[in-house]
């Protein structure tokens, strides 16, 4: 299953472009063409509700919706993204608390400062996407420094990478990673999703993605006994010679290892 953790569904700033816009039924009807199974929608200091609940409904759960927000931080005179995606039970919450902060402001101007993010939006369990390098405009490690002294739990932020391949150096030195669409086109999304991050386990919640985040052993126990297995038959080239299924094979390696031990 694919994840898609940075999803556009309406022209929001006046720089963003009208492809980037998409009515719920297209959205559900393109999602369900691909491999997706979770996206998050991250639209510009912004989050309309409406359109939220009428893809969830038109999903018929097909897929997993989460809902998030894509705001304009200003640490040190210096402005970056950063993506808040929140647990759905808190979706009305988010609702009233993003109007509340950005009543006023139009989705160019509004900035808020990082600890600010921290404090109003961590009692609504969310997890803290900020861009990083490459991705512009981006949070130094300095200004994420600051989330993670001011959040609650420092183990719910994930430093957003450009493509697979930035991502996969930021984790070999030891950064969570992941990196979205950042949709422009809807038209491009299908071919899009192909390069999008694969989950090895099959995430059914929120809290349980939370959970693998926070390295939780017994949600990932869990997991694993829920994937599928099957009994395949192995049949050697001869036709006269007795099938081998995969228990045999195990037992032979097994029967090997020992034998290798005791000479």
């Amino acid at each position: 299953m694919k994840i898609d953790i940075h999803v556009h569904t309406k022209k929001v700033k006046s720089g963003d472009s009208d492809s980037r816009a998409i009515e719920p039924k297209d959205f559900c009807d393109t999602i369900s063409k691909t491999d997706v199974k979770i996206c998050a929608i991250t639209n510009h200091n912004h989050f309309e509700k409406n359109q939220y609940d009428a893809i969830v409904d038109l999903s018929e759960s097909s897929f997993q919706i989460w809902p998030g927000v894509e705001l304009d931080v200003i640490e040190n005179n210096k402005r970056g993204h950063l993506i808040v995606i929140v647990n759905p039970k808190n979706v009305q919450i988010f609702y009233e608390l993003l109007n509340e902060i950005t009543t006023g402001k139009s989705p160019d101007i509004f900035s808020i400062s990082i600890g600010d993010v921290a404090k109003l939006f961590d009692p609504l369990d969310p997890i803290y996407i900020p861009h990083y390098l490459n991705k512009k405009p981006s949070i130094s490690d300095d200004e994420i420094q600051i989330l993670v002294d001011k959040a609650t739990n420092k183990k719910r932020i994930i430093k957003e990478a450009t493509n697979s391949i930035s991502a996969g150096i930021f984790v070999s030195h030891g950064h969570k990673s992941i990196y979205g669409s950042d949709i422009q086109d809807w038209k491009d999304y299908i071919n899009l999703s192909q390069s999008l991050p694969d989950l090895r386990l099959p995430v059914e919640s929120f809290e349980q993605f939370c959970l693998l985040l926070d390295r939780d052993d017994s949600t990932i126990s869990t997991i694993l006994q829920k994937k599928n297995h099957e009994e395949i038959t192995l049949r050697p080239f001869k036709e006269d010679t007795d099938p081998i299924t995969v228990s045999d094979v195990r037992l032979r390696i097994c029967n090997r290892s020992r034998s290798k031990k005791t000479t």
